[in-house]
């Protein structure tokens, strides 16, 4: 039997590549027939690159996670401070290749950074999820998130996406 070996490790400058492959694989795969296809077509590589550059730099306000299995790649989540109040943390993003998917690594990877967040002393968690990603938004409620009622439309994105929130005395 082989042995899946699981490691989560802060993202550094040299991840932009692999980053970009896991974000662009979900947006094309994962999100195929949840985002308008002008949307996905919009997200060209160069556009990926500009969005994931600076979650590869360090910032004192945000993290960005690499969770590896064998060595490789194949999940990618963004956390820091919530732009909206300063006194909660925030997932700003959470995607696992497509390829990994249903496999446990979203899970592990969401945990992972949600108990970093607790030990920042953060009381509230918060994040935003497109409001037709019934799967995704099924993991966080396993986790103790709950909708705050809350939605918005992202001009990028161009679909609903509901807010929601978790304590962080849950994980």
């Amino acid at each position: 039997m082989y042995l899946m070996e699981n490691v989560i490790r802060p993202a550094v400058p040299n991840d932009l590549d692999i980053l970009v492959e896991i974000f662009r694989s979900c947006w094309l795969i994962s999100y195929k027939g949840l985002l308008p296809k002008e949307v996905q077509d919009e997200m060209t590589v160069e556009k990926a690159r500009q969005l994931w550059l600076l979650s590869v730099q360090p910032h004192p306000d945000r993290i960005t996670f690499i969770i590896e299995e064998n060595e490789v790649a194949v999940g990618v989540a963004r956390v820091g401070v919530d732009v909206s109040d300063e006194t909660r943390g925030h997932l700003f993003s959470l995607y696992v290749h497509p390829n990994n998917a249903g496999r446990g690594l979203g899970t592990k990877l969401l945990k992972h950074v949600l108990s970093t967040l607790r030990e920042r002393n953060f009381e509230e968690i918060t994040l935003w999820v497109f409001k037709e990603n019934a799967p995704t938004r099924n993991l966080y409620r396993t986790l103790g998130f709950v909708e705050t009622g809350q939605e918005r439309i992202d001009d990028r994105w161009r679909i609903p996406e509901i807010e929601m929130r978790a304590l962080s005395k849950l994980f």
